[in-house]
């Protein structure tokens, strides 16, 4: 029963890879193509624009060409940082939980101050052995996420917490913002994957959440009544 068992996770673990890999070489041949078409239609314009010197429209081809660049050479980092993913980077050190979220929360105190977001810490969040770099990584990715879709709230507050099930620790971020509908609970994780496509982004940063907590042999998941849970 156990082989079996062990057979149909290594099959659907496949299926999931198959599906990434077809993600992955969607991006690569439309979103990278993208750009590209734009900012050779914008150099058409240009040269259009020199010839008639229309000085205002000289300046603004200029812009959505260097638009385009910025764009791609998002995705392209992007894509570059989730290749390193599949390993630890830096070598793995004892460090408090709360040394990395506090970390995590200063590097963002900027949109933090400019949404007014008051970040609870539980006290005495517990010692881990994990690379500190990607970690902090994965605590950006979901503070930052949490502000992204926090609605109007008037007082907007993430709470980070941990709670302790037989040798397991769970970390917990949770917001008081409009919530994430079910229907995208299994989908939000998966590589470049938006909730919104208008929002800024490639779409890759729970999808590197994913893959360093797994990396470091957890998981974790999202569950939302109204508001925001990630566990």
């Amino acid at each position: 029963m156990k082989t079996l068992q062990f057979k149909k996770k290594r099959e659907k673990e496949l299926r999931d890879k198959n599906a990434e890999l077809e993600r992955f070489t969607y991006t690569v041949s439309h979103d990278l193509k993208s750009p590209l078409v734009t900012i050779k239609g914008f150099i058409g314009m240009l040269e259009l624009d020199i010839a008639a010197q229309k000085e205002e429209n000289i300046i603004d081809d200029m812009q959505r060409i260097k638009s385009a660049t910025d764009k791609m050479t998002n995705l392209l980092n992007d894509l570059l940082e989730l290749s390193r993913i599949g390993r630890i980077i830096n070598p793995p050190v004892k460090i408090p939980m709360s040394a990395i979220v506090a970390e995590a929360v200063e590097l963002l105190s900027g949109i933090l101050n400019e949404k007014k977001v008051v970040v609870d810490i539980q006290d005495h969040l517990p010692d881990v052995f994990v690379d500190k770099q990607r970690i902090t990584e994965v605590w950006q990715n979901l503070i930052e996420n949490a502000v992204k879709f926090m609605g109007n709230q008037q007082n907007p507050k993430i709470y980070i917490r941990f709670i302790k099930e037989d040798v397991k620790f769970i970390f917990t971020i949770e917001d008081n913002g409009v919530g994430i509908d079910e229907k995208y609970h299994q989908t939000i994780f998966g590589l470049f994957n938006k909730l919104e496509n208008k929002s800024e982004g490639t779409g890759i940063g729970l999808a590197l959440v994913k893959r360093i907590v797994e990396v470091h042999g957890g998981d974790v998941w999202v569950e939302s009544k109204g508001y925001g849970v990630w566990r």
